[in-house]
Formats: C-alpha cells, structure tokens, sequence
C-alpha cells in the first residue's frame, strides 16, 4: 500500500506486459464458485498497531493461523514494531459491547516475527508473523453506550447464548484456514477466483475478483487487476475459490499507459493488487513458529497455462529484476 509500489511496479512492468495484462484481463472472467460466505472469512480481523505513548494508530489486518499465531504484511509492523510497540486485534462486536486483546513486543517480550527478507524484498517477502501469547496477551471488555470498561464475567452475564458462544470463539479462535503452496517453475494463471475480507469497525465486507490471475514464481506474488484492494486492508488474507490461504495483501500500484486507439492516443490509468505467496522459504518460517500448520500444495488443476503467443511476455517480466 506505501508509495515503493509504484516505484516497483514501474520497473516490472514494461509496455509489452501491460499490453499482455490487459488482453486477458479483458477476456472472458473466470467461472470458479466465488469463496463469498462472510462466515468463511471469522479468522480475519482488523489489527491496530502503535508506538507507546503514540496516539496514532497504524490500521492493517491479520489472519488467525491458530488460537496464538497471526500472519499480516510485513509492512504493517514496520518501522513502528523496530524496537517496542503494541499490538491490538478486535476480536468481537455488538450493538453495546465490544471485545479487543492487546499485546506488546519489546527486547523483552517479542510478539512481531518479521521473515528475514521482509525489509529488504517488500513485495515478495512482505510476511509476518503475531504472537498473542496467551501469558503476556491482555482482553478488553468495553461496555460503548456508557463509554466504559466492563469485567469479563459482569460482560458475558449481559450477552445473550448466541452472543457469548461468538465472544468464546473470539477468544479461542474458530475455522483457521489451509494454506495453499503455489510450486511451479513458469509463469501461470491461477485457475481460481480470489476473494478477500475488508474489515472496518467489525464490519467485513467480501471483495472478490474473477478477472485472470497471474502468478510470477521469480518474485513469488500474485498480481491481477484491483478489485477494490484500498490502504488498510494489508494482511489480509487471499482466499481461493475453493478456500484456502494463498496470500495476503500487500500492495497496490497505481501506472499510466498510452493506448492507441482509431481516434488517436488515450491514457489510461491502470491499477494493479500485488499479493505476497508462500514459497518454501515463507514456509520454512511459519513452520518454525507454528508446529502442526496446515499446508496443502496447489496441484496442476490449480494453474492454467498462458497462452503460447503470451508466454515469452511474461517470461521476460519473470527475467527483470525488483
């Protein structure tokens, strides 16, 4: 989402690309099921993240691997997570009662694990990793009509059955996600619908995309035409039409292009949503953290091959350097 996107995108994608982006993106959408069921996506939420003492709040998301274990952008905990910040996840909402849990990472207490390549590849490696440990991780009860904090047990009398069975799963966590590897030498379309929660104030709404989606194993994202991928919504987590985990967000870029047309030149702006996969080396990293991770790795039904008169394009872009 920050301004190195566009500097990024600009050095990927020569004219020749461009021209074989917006080809396919302007052919027949993909028919996979889309994966829309705002119940599937009850392990994304919204996370703040700040300075002690700071005010100011740094918003993204994160998807919960397990009761402990979050993964979001690594961009959502840089710089502000270099030394001592605290982190904040919004776990569950009424029209009267909301419930948040907070911890803090410091040289004492580490709650923010950054991949190793996160701060010199933010695009390719732009994974981390939150720990909420259950020992150093405080909840929050907040009663909002009358703009106080309310004891846990004083809460949970006042919620009805439906209520406190959602709070409970809120605090042990319900439906993590398999996460989906994408192993192949070439360049290929994935063959699957994406679709991604947006989360603000507790209210999630689906966006989803059926236009084609390319995956570059040079640079190991996933990148395809915005569908409404907007500053705030980093690390949350992409979703197959079949429902697994194969990314998270991470960036936007925003390019210009001239077009040729009958009655002359047009410029064209064009947006692009970049999405960071996990490769062996991300895997190797969630795995150290997370013993028992569910990983499934993505088949040949998985990827449609690029069309032959195409294909030298996208190899070339594989080729160029970040």
């Amino acid at each position: 989402m920050d301004s190195f996107c566009y500097h990024i995108f600009m050095r990927i994608f020569s004219s020749a690309f461009l021209s074989l982006f917006l080809f396919l993106c302007a052919a027949e959408r993909a028919h996979a099921q889309k994966y829309m069921d705002v119940r599937q996506y009850n392990n994304t939420y919204e996370i703040n993240v700040h300075k002690p003492g700071d005010k100011q709040e740094s918003k993204c998301q994160a998807v919960r691997l397990n009761k402990e274990w979050f993964i979001t952008a690594a961009h959502c905990l840089l710089p502000v997570c270099d030394s001592e910040c605290t982190i904040k996840a919004k776990l569950a909402n009424t029209d009267e009662y909301e419930m948040e849990m907070t911890t803090t990472h410091n040289g004492l207490s580490k709650a923010a694990y950054l991949h190793g390549k996160s701060k010199e590849d933010q695009v390719s490696y732009d994974i981390a990793l939150i720990r909420f440990n259950p020992a150093k991780t405080s909840y929050i009860f907040k009663d909002k009509k009358n703009m106080r904090l309310i004891a846990k047990d004083d809460l949970f009398k006042k919620l009805n059955a439906s209520q406190k069975a959602e709070f409970n799963q809120a605090i042990e966590g319900i439906n993590f996600p398999v996460i989906l590897s994408l192993k192949t030498q070439t360049p290929k379309l994935l063959n699957r619908a994406l679709a991604v929660a947006s989360v603000w104030d507790y209210n999630k709404e689906i966006l989803s995309s059926e236009d084609y989606i390319f995956f570059s194993p040079e640079h190991n994202f996933l990148y395809t035409s915005n569908f409404g991928i907007r500053q705030g919504i980093s690390g949350s987590g992409v979703i197959t039409s079949s429902g697994e985990l194969v990314a998270v967000v991470s960036a936007i870029a925003h390019t210009r292009r001239t077009l040729n047309t009958e009655g002359g030149t047009k410029i064209k702006d064009i947006d692009f949503s970049m999405f960071s996969t996990f490769d062996n080396s991300v895997l190797s990293f969630l795995k150290s953290h997370i013993p028992g991770l569910k990983v499934k790795q993505a088949d040949f039904n998985y990827f449609a091959v690029v069309p032959d008169e195409y294909r030298a394009l996208t190899q070339n872009m594989e080729n160029m350097e970040l």
